[in-house]
């Protein structure tokens, strides 16, 4: 019996000594102890281009011939933007975008009380927007992250701006130019509303194909107006925009968080 009291007495205390050891270790070199666990947070600055394409809601309602598609009848074109992002949080970042479109918009229906137009449309918007990320940028729960970085994160934006543009119209199959409709170039509130995917190839590298609602005030964008009501833009013209975002983060370590760490 006396002989168990001491054995397990003195396994005891050498498990006390041992975590005594331990947390003096950990106190000693903290920051090293804790690296592989926590990572601090570092604002970063990310520039990026877009290209991509816009579709737009026009007075072209396209719901009579339907010859020539509802997508080149509401008018779509190119569009390209580029701008910077400062991620200022772990979960939020402020985006400033310069883009330009160029959309065109082809008749269909003109014998009708408002006719089908071809339209040409071309602008300049200046956007500032606020990024949510919805997951981690690391993998791991939120405040313990680890070293490597999540391949996919999907992210919110909602912004606000303003769009320079010009547009022209014409019934053509009746030879018929249209006047314009305001004096151009005219200008307008634009507000994106949208999100997208994050694929992070690196700490240096990111691919984001990107949707976005662009709400506006203005209801020339196609230099006609006949007063339709859209359901979800209500009376002013909008346009859907589709573009594959390329950011580069300036302020990463070149080295890529893939890395295999050997001791």
């Amino acid at each position: 019996m006396k002989f168990r009291l001491t054995f397990f007495a003195t396994v005891f205390f050498m498990c006390l000594a041992t975590a005594f050891t331990a947390e003096a270790q950990r106190g000693s070199s903290g920051a090293k102890f804790r690296g592989s666990f926590k990572r601090k947070f570092k604002p970063s600055w990310s520039v990026f281009a877009a290209p991509g394409v816009v579709v737009m809601n026009s007075e072209n309602d396209g719901a009579y011939l339907d010859n020539v598609g509802i997508l080149k009848n509401n008018g779509m074109g190119p569009a390209l933007s580029v701008g910077v992002l400062y991620q200022f949080s772990h979960d939020f970042g402020v985006q400033g975008t310069l883009g330009y479109i160029n959309t065109k918009g082809h008749e269909d229906g003109v014998e009708q009380t408002f006719p089908d137009v071809t339209f040409k449309t071309h602008g300049v918007e200046a956007t500032a927007s606020i990024i949510y990320n919805l997951t981690n940028t690391y993998v791991g729960p939120r405040y313990r992250r680890s070293r490597n970085l999540r391949l996919i994160v999907p992210y919110v934006k909602v912004g606000v701006g303003v769009l320079a543009y010009k547009s022209s119209s014409a019934i053509e199959s009746q030879g018929i130019e249209q006047p314009e409709a305001k004096d151009y170039p005219n200008f307008t509130m634009v507000a994106p509303i949208g999100g997208g995917l994050k694929f992070q190839y690196s700490k240096q590298l990111t691919i984001a194909p990107e949707l976005n609602v662009n709400f506006t005030t203005s209801d020339y964008l196609d230099n006609v107006s006949y007063g339709n009501v859209s359901p979800l833009t209500g009376s002013n013209d909008a346009y859907l925009s589709a573009t594959i975002k390329v950011l580069y983060n300036m302020s990463a370590h070149r080295r890529s968080p893939f890395r295999i760490r050997r001791r």
